[in-house]
């Protein structure tokens, strides 16, 4: 089965800030921008939610390396292709970019299968943010030969045990913010903290907290 498709564009940190090693994991669609129940077809339709550039901001000037991790069923639906979803990114860095010179997406990960394709990708699978965390963490940082990747995801990462207590992140910082389960077992299954936003608001309702280092994050439990 193909893997998950990597947007990879890392950028330098504001100037004076240093890396703090954590990477905030964000989900796309209710987080940073307005989500539909027919999906974002197009860059037209990218509605971006209030204070998301900000907040973005806020966490590239802290240190964090940003990732997005998305699913996004269409592709494999057959509704549009890799070629479309590069499109609506390149319009969402566009805009976020407008709004706050420091929002930047070291990142973008999406995942393009179903419920059905039974994939280790698809979030509440933890596929991506392992595969983002390896990628971002390397030192020097893998440089591809494109921006664009389709990159499968091995063996190596092994199936979550869903009955076991919440591990220990790589980076204590590390988090999650996201407005449904699905996001939050991905970001409870590598230990991050979780950051639970609602659909309308996005990471507005979030935006003091994940500046905060002792916020611990939101109470999450996948089995009940």
């Amino acid at each position: 089965m193909r893997g998950p498709i990597v947007e990879f564009t890392p950028a330098n940190f504001p100037k004076g800030v240093a890396e703090n090693g954590a990477i905030a994991f964000l989900d796309r669609d209710g987080v940073l921008n307005l989500g539909k129940s027919t999906y974002i077809n197009s860059p037209e339709e990218l509605e971006i939610l209030p204070e998301a550039p900000e907040a973005v901001g806020d966490l590239r000037r802290l240190g964090f390396r940003t990732c997005i991790v998305t699913n996004q069923s269409p592709i494999m639906r057959g509704l549009w292709d890799e070629n479309q979803l590069f499109v609506i990114h390149e319009r969402l860095r566009q805009l976020f970019l407008e709004y706050d010179k420091d929002a930047h997406f070291d990142m973008i990960i999406t995942c393009p299968h179903r419920n059905r394709d039974n994939c280790s990708c698809r979030k509440p699978n933890p596929g991506m943010l392992q595969l983002g965390s390896e990628l971002l963490r390397k030192k020097p940082m893998e440089v591809f030969d494109s921006k664009q990747k389709i990159i499968e995801i091995g063996s190596k990462f092994n199936a979550v045990n869903w009955w076991k207590e919440k591990i220990s992140p790589v980076n204590e910082l590390d988090m999650m913010i996201g407005d449904r389960n699905s996001d939050m077992g991905a970001g409870w299954a590598v230990g991050a903290r979780l950051f639970r936003v609602p659909q309308s608001i996005g990471i507005k309702h979030v935006r003091k907290r994940i500046i905060d280092n002792n916020d611990k994050g939101d109470y999450f439990s996948p089995v009940r």
